[in-house]
């Protein structure tokens, strides 16, 4: 314990009549601008879990929409105890994180998880499931690349490359969907009874499928016979059968967000998402 535990967390704490004996704080991105924090709490033995993860969202409205996608998902996705305010009391699983290397069947048992989510096709009586122009995504990541070459991120011609590879794999219209915006094997542990578990699950909303798919590949370092094995069982477990879509368009969809992410909100933390940025570029140059 470094610091005082968050008085909103503290708050949703005693609400729910819990005593804790110790807390950690476990964010991974760490910025003030964020205005969201999480920690991994110890309750005393009269609470009914002896740990709990502890978020606070940047709003109640957020948390409120979160509490309520995550009711109805499998118990594979972690649950929300409860809810007070802008603060979500979850789960805690114990266990080993899934990481960069996980066996060929761990790959497959994941890429199900995925597609199970990607496939629902309502949530709380809404629709979910459906085709859209991608124009939107395009031009979100079109709008971003001068900021990028503005930072010195980028150079000239690199922004030019890479909006004619835009132009060049822009599928024209894609699959919405519920999507997990995170999903990689930092937020996946295997629990004592061997099942796998998805631990982070924040960022739950309806956007384009093949964006989650590019925000995976660029979360997930996993080595290149590892991303098709987990892309082909994505494509086995996934029943809406339809063309597939240029998968280098969401690469730079995904990454090209990711760095403007960061380079408003932890700009010391840009590398991993430009990196791989700089990874397509040099593909692009290639091809």
């Amino acid at each position: 314990m470094i610091g005082a535990l968050d008085v909103e967390v503290e708050a949703a704490l005693k609400a729910e009549g819990w005593r804790w004996r110790g807390w950690e704080r476990v964010s991974s991105l760490v910025s003030p601008a964020l205005d969201r924090v999480t920690y991994r709490v110890d309750l005393d033995g009269a609470a009914p879990a002896a740990t709990v993860k502890a978020r606070r969202m940047p709003g109640e409205e957020a948390a409120r929409v979160q509490a309520e996608i995550r009711r109805e998902l499998p118990g594979a996705f972690v649950a929300v105890l409860a809810r007070h305010g802008r603060v979500l009391l979850e789960e805690w699983v114990e266990g080993e994180v899934l990481g960069a290397a996980p066996d060929a069947a761990r790959l497959r048992e994941a890429a199900a998880l995925l597609a199970e989510l990607h496939v629902r096709t309502t949530l709380d009586g809404k629709s979910l499931l459906g085709r859209e122009s991608t124009a939107a995504q395009r031009d979100t990541t079109l709008h971003a690349l001068p900021k990028l070459q503005r930072a010195g991120l980028l150079q000239p011609g690199q922004a030019s490359d890479l909006e004619r590879a835009l132009g060049r794999t822009d599928p024209g219209s894609c699959l919405y969907g519920l999507i997990h915006t995170d999903f990689c094997g930092a937020n996946m542990v295997v629990d004592r009874s061997g099942r796998l578990r998805v631990v982070d699950n924040e960022r739950l909303g309806r956007d384009a499928l093949g964006y989650d798919l590019g925000r995976s590949w660029y979360r997930w370092e996993l080595a290149p016979e590892s991303w098709r094995c987990f892309l082909d069982a994505y494509a086995s477990a996934h029943p809406v059968r339809e063309p597939p879509e240029p998968f280098r368009f969401w690469q730079i969809v995904a990454a090209v967000r990711a760095v403007e992410i960061r380079l408003h909100y932890a700009p010391d933390q840009v590398g991993a998402p430009l990196a791989c940025l700089h990874g397509l570029l040099i593909k692009e140059v290639a091809a």
